[in-house]
């Protein structure tokens, strides 16, 4: 009786502090694993793509590049270009080659401004 007892008390302890957290951001998860886990609890949630939508939306990605990437980016997605490596083997190399005369591409050069990363998040 004293070990069913010991048991229950112990069993009461373990449980109270699961109990007292009510939701994920009172949780001691760290705020990127919380929004990981809402992110994959609403995966069941989101609706299909189709094809179209799904190349329209990889166009509107392109369009956000500077002019001297855009024509190969649309490219890539239409298929174009050599696809070398394998998903297994850690990726696709999609590769597409834009051939201009040196002129137009010294001109290119001086007007494009370098890509920035965005700043991590803390």
């Amino acid at each position: 009786m004293k070990r069913l007892l010991t048991l229950l008390a112990l069993s009461g302890a373990v449980a109270l502090p699961a109990l007292a957290q009510m939701t994920p951001a009172q949780t001691n998860l760290d705020p990127s694993a919380a929004r990981m886990e809402a992110r994959n609890a609403r995966g069941a949630q989101l609706s299909s793509v189709s094809p179209d939508q799904a190349s329209t939306n990889a166009l509107q990605r392109c369009a956000s590049l500077p002019a001297m990437y855009k024509a190969d980016c649309e490219a890539r997605v239409r298929g174009e270009g050599q696809v070398s490596g394998s998903v297994i083997g850690g990726g696709l190399v999609k590769e597409t080659v834009t051939t201009m005369p040196q002129t137009e591409l010294d001109k290119m050069m001086q007007s494009h401004q370098p890509m920035t990363l965005p700043a991590p998040r803390q």
